[in-house]
């Protein structure tokens, strides 16, 4: 029986009315999607829970990264020696095991004590400058960083010493009662003349004027480089008042 035999007349669908209705269903899906989306971003944690509750791990103890050790600090460690080897002490967690490493392989190991001090003995260096560092290790082998490192001078050279005034055996005439000793020394040094203190300048140069009796005057220069290096020199030289 057809559709005009029974009187029915079905009623024809608009292209309008078509588009119309596939534009309000792809709106209520996207609609659907991005509030799904925000929802995963504003109630994640709980989400993640929900399906940890699910899941067949929920009881597994979750991984827990190991921190790295602390790196080890030196103490008081000098900047130059005239010696072929150190003592070098420092500070690390207690019962913490140390490497110490210089200019590159590792020469020697220890572990610090109850009080966190650790010592690394006769450590041989060489000739010139020499870097240095350690690092901390764990129980399980865990390294840490390194530590600050060390620049070291091992400088077994002693100073040398350049009077350019007085020479040895001048006689110096003036109404100061002062002698004016100039020279170099060809490094950064402490330096002494007749026991006192004479400034060294940026260039390594210095002067210093000493009071003097008329007569004869002996100088004694002495000069101890930052290694601990020592030089002497000495003069005699005459004092005569006058112009």
């Amino acid at each position: 029986m057809t559709a005009a035999s029974s009187g029915i007349q079905q009623k024809r669908i608009s292209e309008k009315e078509l588009r119309d209705r596939l534009r309000k269903r792809m709106l209520g899906i996207w609609s659907i999607v991005i509030i799904g989306i925000l929802s995963l971003f504003l109630f994640a944690p709980q989400v993640g829970s929900l399906f940890g509750y699910f899941s067949k791990y929920r009881n597994d103890p979750g991984y827990v990264p190991t921190p790295k050790p602390i790196p080890p600090v030196f103490i008081d460690a000098p900047k130059a020696i005239n010696k072929e080897s150190v003592t070098l002490t420092g500070r690390a967690l207690p019962g913490s095991f140390i490497k110490i490493f210089v200019n590159g392989p590792e020469k020697g190991s220890t572990t610090a004590g109850n009080d966190g001090i650790f010592t690394f003995s006769d450590i041989n260096l060489n000739v010139g400058t020499n870097t240095i560092f350690a690092k901390s290790y764990d129980d399980k082998g865990n390294e840490s960083e390194s530590s600050e490192f060390l620049i070291i001078n091992y400088d077994k050279d002693a100073p040398k010493i350049t009077i350019e005034k007085p020479k040895d055996g001048d006689t110096v005439k003036n109404l100061d009662k002062r002698i004016e000793i100039e020279g170099k020394i060809d490094e950064k040094a402490t330096i002494t003349i007749n026991e006192k203190t004479a400034i060294q300048k940026s260039d390594l140069s210095f002067s210093y004027f000493m009071s003097a009796s008329e007569g004869d005057v002996e100088i004694k220069i002495e000069v101890v480089d930052i290694a601990g290096n020592k030089s002497t020199k000495e003069l005699k030289v005459k004092y005569l008042k006058g112009q």
